[in-house]
């Protein structure tokens, strides 16, 4: 009986990337060791998983949502014992559980419509990543790498940014990739930083977010004047025009002023 052929669904934003060389420069930008434990977001039909099995790491994790895909992969792949196949949605993996108490290297072409969700996930496994390597839409690489005042500096960009340093790789045509998308995509090498703050990553997600919920209004109009002050930043200010440091800056200043209220309590 033949194989039934793979078919990308829309619904699981897959456009699989076909071009070696791509592929090749991406998984270049890993840098892989024998003793590296790799883990792929986003198998699809396993170009990307190749060419990193051929470059021998210790372990590859594979995790796909898309159950029309487990039959090709593991087929393509079934000669591999260092490759495991995790048959679930990212969301539902605990990348903890795939450490093995090591720094992990993370890889994927993300899929399009969750691409952003994902890397937001990224802070909150900080502790053991080594490094991530992802393909993702040139408007949201564009967001990781964007200055303070301009229209592509986001939540995204400063959450993303108080804990990792973001290189922008390469861009890449629509024309790499099957079926082909209506945008350009792009390549980011994500590194954690040496040192980075250590509040509750939630609370301050939350915090960021709800500050650019509203990125035009002057931080007066949502946070009291006095911290402002003793934070150093002018109230007329808007959350678009404060960098990175000020965010932390000011964050550390209202847990700060939380903290004293409730010891005085």
């Amino acid at each position: 009986m033949k194989d039934k052929p793979f078919r990308t669904k829309k619904k699981f934003g897959q456009h699989l990337l076909t071009a070696p060389g791509v592929i090749q420069k991406i998984v270049d930008q890993l840098d892989i060791k024998p003793e590296d434990i790799v883990v792929e977001i986003g198998v699809g039909t396993g170009q990307l998983t190749e060419e990193i099995l051929g470059r021998k790491p210790k372990k590859l994790y594979g995790i796909e949502i898309d159950p029309e895909a487990y039959p090709v992969i593991e087929k393509r792949f079934s000669e591999h014992k260092n490759f495991q196949l995790i048959k679930k949605d990212f969301f539902d993996v605990n990348l903890f559980d795939l450490s093995e108490g090591r720094k992990i290297k993370i890889a994927g072409n993300l899929p399009y419509n969750v691409a952003s969700l994902i890397l937001v996930n990224m802070p909150f496994y900080l502790e053991i990543i080594n490094l991530c390597v992802f393909m993702v839409q040139k408007e949201v690489a564009l967001k990781l790498i964007a200055r303070p005042k301009t229209k592509q500096y986001t939540f995204l960009t400063v959450f993303l940014r108080t804990y990792f340093d973001i290189e922008y790789v390469m861009s890449v045509p629509a024309r790499f990739f099957k079926p082909p998308p209506k945008v350009t995509s792009a390549v980011v090498k994500i590194f954690p930083k040496k040192n980075v703050p250590d509040f509750d990553k939630r609370g301050y997600k939350n915090f960021v977010s709800s500050l650019f919920s509203s990125r035009r209004k002057m931080l007066r109009s949502k946070i009291d004047p006095e911290i402002l002050k003793k934070a150093n930043i002018p109230p007329e200010k808007r959350a678009e025009e404060l960098d990175i440091l000020e965010f932390i800056n000011l964050y550390q200043h209202l847990l700060s002023e939380k903290n004293g209220k409730n010891q005085n309590s």
